[in-house]
């Protein structure tokens, strides 16, 4: 597999993302704050690059590029019969789905994004706040980009 581009691999991630869920903002690249997302632009996601990057060196001659991207997902849980755990819950299972190994990746064991990374996954511990007491939901997903 040839050397695969930053830009070209962040843009495969932020394509899948864009389906998995019925975004009303976002998938962003540049993270914003919450007073700059009114309750009306959510749910919002935002792809966060502001990670570490770690090179893996094997027998080859060619290192594995591992970028560490958060998804920063915003949420309006101030209805309150709507339970803000179960909004998060269901962004989870979106995300699940849309990173899950299918088609050609399948025989592989690992996500490729359509064979443009090496592997795509969540990978980590996923922050979650409910917004029980402000109305305001918080989901933070890390997700791993291996890139040859």
């Amino acid at each position: 597999m040839a050397t695969t581009k930053r830009e070209a691999a962040l843009a495969a991630l932020q394509s899948v993302i864009a389906g998995a869920y019925g975004w009303k903002l976002g998938p962003s690249r540049r993270l914003k704050l919450w007073s700059d997302v009114p309750s009306a632009m959510r749910p919002a996601c935002f792809l966060y690059e502001g990670g570490q990057e770690t090179y893996i060196w094997s027998e080859s001659a060619t290192a594995k590029r591992v970028m560490e991207v958060k998804l920063f997902i915003y949420l309006n849980a101030k209805d309150p019969s709507i339970t803000g755990a179960a909004l998060l819950n269901d962004v989870m299972d979106a995300l699940d789905g849309a990173l899950s190994i299918s088609g050609a990746d399948f025989t592989r064991g690992r996500n490729t994004l359509g064979g443009g990374v090496h592997h795509c996954r969540i990978d980590g511990k996923t922050l979650k706040d409910p917004g029980d007491l402000d109305g305001d939901a918080l989901l933070i997903v890390p997700v791993k980009l291996i890139l040859p």
